[in-house]
């Protein structure tokens, strides 16, 4: 019973997250509609309960690529990037779902506890730090250095959503 204000409390913060200091934030190409009982079994899959701003992104849109999408990212060479797709669950494209890139983490990076929500155009990836059993905070796990290098992003998915703006040369 307690999940109902829970999902409305993290439906508006997502929502103010989506709008904040933007003109017009929009997610294109949104995924299939998706289940509860999906984001259940990802949680399963990964031993960890995902913060409920991400939860309802991915029961509101299951991935996608956001508008605007450049985001700082201090310390990483290169920034600022880009936020060039944002993973889901049963996406059809397999580089888009968050099993398979759950997997390629594993391959790269083991034993760093993260979930990848997203990518950039150059194949980095932005993830949930999993810590004491919840996966909240944004790190950028740097694919192009010899050993898996992460920095710091944002404290919350809602936080990396206001960090997103358009690029300025």
């Amino acid at each position: 019973m307690q999940l109902v204000p829970h999902n409305v409390h993290a439906q508006a913060s997502l929502r103010a997250a989506l709008n904040q200091g933007h003109d017009e934030m929009m997610i294109e190409d949104a995924g299939p509609k998706i289940r509860i009982e999906d984001v259940d079994a990802l949680e399963k899959e990964i031993h960890a309960r995902l913060a409920s701003e991400y939860r309802q992104f991915l029961l509101e849109y299951n991935g996608g690529a956001p508008s605007p999408e450049t985001v700082d990212v201090p310390g990483a060479p290169g920034t600022p990037t880009d936020v060039q797709v944002f993973f889901g669950i049963g996406r059809s494209l397999d580089s888009s779902n968050l099993s398979w890139n759950v997997s390629l983490v594993a391959d790269r990076c083991p034993g760093l506890p993260v979930l990848p929500i997203a990518c950039d155009s150059g194949g980095n990836l932005f993830c949930l730090r999993i810590e004491r059993g919840v996966a909240e905070r944004v790190v950028y796990c740097d694919l192009e250095s010899r050993e898996c290098v992460i920095y710091a992003v944002a404290q919350s998915f809602g936080e990396l959503i206001r960090r997103l703006r358009s690029y300025r040369h």
